[in-house]
Order: structure tokens, then C-alpha cells, then sequence
């Protein structure tokens, strides 16, 4: 077993014997855990984000404390991106480049200022996003991320 907790993927079936509250999870082996758009009353996994990204609340802080997470808030016509990331107090705005890459600023070890980049979901574009919370009337939605080694 991993020191990390078990949170299943985003997409496809949840695998219940890599969860170390299996034994005691009175959702495991129901029919509906794997399904996003279902709530945790009806069956789906607690560790398993809706569709905004929240898993139950008695899970939230395991779920901080183990994934940089990208929180996504909706403005007038804006959207405001910030990364926090397990074991730093201070969550970083997220940009983009022309491009179409995410990035956070950080510093190196010689504490000069960098572009890390970072990727969430399968998002491209601020508009994609936009149009995601718009569809299901989000006004803050929150992306399990991942910070790459390279730079942009």
C-alpha cells in the first residue's frame, strides 16, 4: 500500500481494494459510485469528485493535503485560477500563455522567478472553462492539477 491516500480517477470504475477505508465504506460495491453526476447519498464513492470537483466533506482536507488542486472562480466576464498545493500556505495564481500553457510563477533553488507549468482536466482554453460552469451554473469549481517538471 501507498502512503498517499486512495482517491479514484476522475473517469471510469473506482477500485475499492486500493482504498484503505474499504472495509469500513458503506458505499463500496454500490452501482452508482463511479458516476460523477450523482451525489454521495446516492451511492457514489465519497473520495470520487462531483462534477465541481468536491469530494464529500468529510474527505476535503485528505483531498487538499494530498493533490494540487487548481480552483476555478467565475467573475463578471472573468475567471480567476489559483494552485494550492499540499504543504505551502500561500495559493498561486495560475496564468496562461498565448499558447495555450498553464503556468504558476515560482522560484528555482537561486530563488529567481520561473514559469512552472501546470495542467488540469483537459482544458485548453479560459473560455472551455467558462463555458463548463455556465452549462451547469458554477460559479467556483475546483481541478485536481498536476505541476510539471518543465518550464514554459
Amino acid at each position: 500500500m501507498s502512503d498517499s491516500p486512495y482517491f479514484p480517477h476522475l473517469y471510469g470504475e473506482v477500485d475499492c481494494g486500493k482504498c484503505e477505508i474499504a472495509s469500513e465504506c458503506c458505499y463500496r460495491g454500490r452501482y452508482q459510485r463511479n458516476r460523477r453526476d450523482f451525489s454521495h447519498t446516492s451511492g457514489r464513492c465519497p473520495r470520487l469528485p462531483d462534477r465541481r470537483g468536491f469530494v464529500d466533506k468529510s474527505q476535503r482536507d485528505l483531498y487538499a493535503k494530498t493533490f494540487p488542486l487548481v480552483h476555478a472562480e467565475r467573475g463578471e466576464d472573468s475567471l480567476f485560477l489559483t494552485l494550492t498545493i499540499p504543504g505551502v500556505k500561500r495559493p498561486r495564481r495560475v496564468y496562461q500563455t498565448r499558447g495555450g500553457s498553464w503556468y504558476f510563477r515560482d522560484k528555482d533553488e537561486f530563488g529567481d522567478s520561473i514559469r512552472r507549468a501546470v495542467n488540469f482536466e483537459c482544458y485548453r482554453k479560459k473560455e472551455a472553462i467558462l463555458n463548463f460552469m455556465e452549462l451547469y451554473d458554477f460559479d467556483y469549481c475546483l481541478f485536481r492539477a498536476t505541476i510539471e517538471d518543465y518550464f514554459v
